[in-house]
């Protein structure tokens, strides 16, 4: 059997080859390679698949979180609460505003128990970067209580979500400002990197727009903030927009193979699986699976040339870029020990996911039965 790998952007090159090529062709001819006219119908694109007013491309969701976070006014002295599982960008983001971010432990779905983030709100708290994980969005009428009730900001760290929707409501719609991820692993993708920001406010879009662009205001010759440059390439909004059209057919399809996963592995005793409720559709950002055997699991299915990916083998607080907090997070401890990650995307074929699911059934019933 060929190897088989985590994410596969060179496949979905294969298959899209000519369209890329005829992009590239298109965007060269105009000479204009930064701020031409796909990063425009991209952002409008993004604006409404969130039902959002305003969508800002950056360079990556890390931009994105950080010039939400500054152009709601999060300072030195505040406090921000975030998961304490999750990518480091959600928890460095609010460092770099001179914030203080307040870890918080999660359900076992990966996502912020609220009880728990109540008990750790203070005169300090300003806002939550809601994290929504693997593709499951937060639940957004809880978070909007919550951040009502706490008269908290709510920036959602929608990075892995594109495309997902709780009771209706898509991922991005939630807050003052929402974040995607458009890096090499997500279900749509920049050919390199690159994010956004979605609001429905004018000023937060007007401050994300000076930002990317080192501070500069808008058409006057001055710069009123400091920012960096943070621009989308037009060749990769050309390449985002091209798959944004595609998004309902992409995400149909990561679900058919998630659907297949839990057809072939659920009678497997040892393993957890996340599972959708009838409110939910999740764009299966990640599959994710639990076991206490999640090491030589990954060990086995590497020698049998499938590829995993590991989300997250260290909670946020044990970094030592935040001091390796001595503060327990039980719940996210456990997810970091037990999380495995199994390759989802459309171009998997049915042989390969055959493959990958005989290989996990023969490991549990002549390893670990």
């Amino acid at each position: 059997m060929k190897p088989v790998k985590f994410y596969n952007v060179d496949r979905f090159y294969q298959l899209n080859k000519d369209k890329i090529i005829e992009l590239a062709n298109e965007v060269f001819s105009t000479g204009q390679v930064l701020e031409g006219i796909y990063v425009t119908k991209t952002e409008k694109k993004l604006a409404q698949l969130t039902n959002r007013k305003y969508a800002v491309t950056v360079n990556s969701c890390t931009d994105a979180l950080f010039f939400s976070l500054i152009a709601s006014g999060i300072k030195y002295g505040d406090e921000v609460l975030v998961p304490a599982f999750s990518f480091i960008a959600s928890a460095s983001a609010i460092i770099r505003t001179g914030a203080t971010p307040v870890f918080v432990d999660v359900n076992d779905d990966g996502l912020i128990n609220f009880e728990k983030a109540a008990k750790k709100i203070t005169q300090r708290t300003k806002a939550i970067v809601a994290v929504h994980l693997f593709g499951k969005m937060a639940n957004p009428e809880t978070l909007n209580s919550f951040s009502k009730q706490f008269n908290l900001t709510i920036i959602e760290d929608a990075a892995q979500a594109l495309g997902s929707r709780h009771t209706e409501i898509p991922a991005g719609n939630t807050g003052l400002a929402s974040c995607f991820s458009f890096d090499p692993s997500k279900i749509v993708n920049a050919f390199g990197t690159g994010g956004v920001i979605v609001t429905d406010n004018e000023e937060i879009a007007g401050k994300a727009k000076s930002m990317r662009v080192h501070g500069k205001s808008a058409n006057v010759n001055n710069f009123e903030i400091l920012g960096c440059n943070s621009r989308i390439p037009s060749l990769q909004a050309a390449i985002l927009h091209f798959q944004l059209l595609q998004i309902k057919d992409i995400t149909s399809k990561r679900n058919n193979v998630a659907n297949y996963y839990y057809s072939k592995l659920s009678n497997i005793h040892n393993l957890r699986f996340l599972i959708p409720s009838q409110d939910e559709l999740w764009n299966y950002h990640k599959f994710p699976i639990f076991t206490s055997f999640r090491d030589k699991l990954k060990d086995y299915l590497s020698k049998n040339n499938i590829e995993t990916g590991i989300h997250y083998s260290k909670t946020l607080p044990e970094y030592s870029v935040f001091g390796k907090s001595e503060i327990s997070y039980p719940v996210a401890e456990m997810l970091s020990k037990t999380e495995l990650s199994l390759p989802i995307y459309p171009e998997l074929n049915e042989e390969e996911l055959s493959w990958i699911c005989d290989c996990i059934n023969k490991f549990y019933i002549t390893q670990h039965t």
